[in-house]
């Protein structure tokens, strides 16, 4: 009997910049610019799709070259139909926001989480990623900065596979 096909992307990963307590944002923009970080997002995610809510896609204000970009939205269609549209892709990533880390966290073989060490800003954040469960994720790769260029706390670049 043969199998049958994968529901989603042989593999599903999640990438995002977070604060201490899982801080992803304020206002649908991030909460720090790391220029490091942006040039890391964009070495793993050149040549693959990426996946976002609307208001991830409004507030970059174009799609991202080199990539396929595929912006969920209430209307269109249902994320488990798009990922099972996308089953002959090596590696799929989902970027943001926060509605859209929920509802994937559960499907996510991978996460890319750079970990920021840094104050809040004034006005905090109002979203968060969903908790990172030890008992669900392995960290297998890490990649610690103690500043970068241009941003003066330290952060680490961390990779999480499923257990």
């Amino acid at each position: 009997m043969k199998s049958e096909q994968p529901s989603k992307p042989r593999t599903l990963s999640l990438i995002a910049v977070l604060g201490p307590s899982g801080e992803l944002g304020m206002r649908n923009g991030l909460l720090w610019h790391i220029s490091e970080d942006l040039k890391h997002f964009k070495a793993l995610t050149m040549g693959h799709t990426v996946i976002m809510g609307r208001r991830t896609y409004e507030s970059l204000g174009k799609p991202l070259p080199g990539r396929s970009n595929i912006v969920l939205s209430r209307s269109g269609k249902k994320l488990e139909g798009i990922l099972r549209d996308l089953n002959d892709q090596p590696e799929v990533f989902i970027i943001g926001g926060a509605q859209v880390y929920h509802q994937t966290i559960h499907l996510a073989d991978r996460l890319y989480i750079t970990h920021v060490q840094a104050p809040l800003p004034a006005e905090g954040a109002d979203v968060f990623f969903p908790p990172i469960d030890p008992l669900q994720w392995q960290e297998t790769a890490r990649q610690d900065f103690s500043r970068g260029a241009n941003f003066p706390y330290p952060f680490s670049f961390v990779t999480y596979e499923r257990r």
